[in-house]
């Protein structure tokens, strides 16, 4: 009888914890984590290209919302987000500088980005429907668009991570094509 009272109860225990993995307690994980660097892999699908095309280089984000996307390959290029602005920089052209107030949809779409690594359930329900699938140690979160700019744009966005660790995002647009992006190691 007592082994079997320790068996319920470390059942009810692991239901409990398996049940307490939410959105909310993902973003709490995540609002946890420093700034960091992390080097990607990216590869965009797309009825206009003949083969997809494989991006490689660094992304870092520090608190409360400055992104930096530094491609190394094929060709360097680097993109600050810092606050409502984005700054473009690309060899050989000077910097250019846009106000993301004036292109709503990308905005949205960065803002999956920062929010998420940012711990920020309250922005990403703003902007999205959120659906969390899986595990603490291997996680999915689906993010679709609810605002009309960025759903004409994107039907959804999937990351998925492990931990309080992003590893992977896959962003479906409207018009078919499709961007993978895979994070790990050092960054190059």
């Amino acid at each position: 009888m007592r082994g079997a009272f320790a068996l319920a109860a470390a059942a009810a225990s692991i239901a409990h914890a398996q049940a307490a993995f939410t959105p909310e307690a993902l973003m709490r994980e995540l609002a946890a984590q420093p700034a960091t660097t992390v080097a990607f892999t990216e590869t965009r699908h797309s009825s206009a290209l003949k083969s997809p095309l494989v991006t490689t280089g660094a992304l870092a984000f520090e608190r409360p919302s400055r992104l930096e996307r530094r491609v190394t390959a094929p060709a360097e290029e680097r993109y600050v987000v810092d606050g409502d602005q984005v700054t473009i920089e690309r060899k050989g052209a000077p910097p250019r500088t846009l106000a993301l107030a004036s292109q709503p949809a990308l905005a949205g779409f960065l803002e999956s980005i920062r929010a998420t690594l940012r711990g920020d359930l309250e922005t990403l329900r703003r902007l999205y429907r959120v659906d969390l699938a899986g595990e603490a140690r291997d996680w999915s979160l689906v993010l679709l668009p609810a605002d009309a700019d960025l759903a004409g744009l994107i039907v959804s966005i999937r990351i998925a991570g492990s931990g309080a660790r992003i590893t992977g995002m896959e962003v479906v647009e409207t018009s078919g094509d499709r961007v993978v992006t895979r994070f790990g190691g050092a960054p190059r």
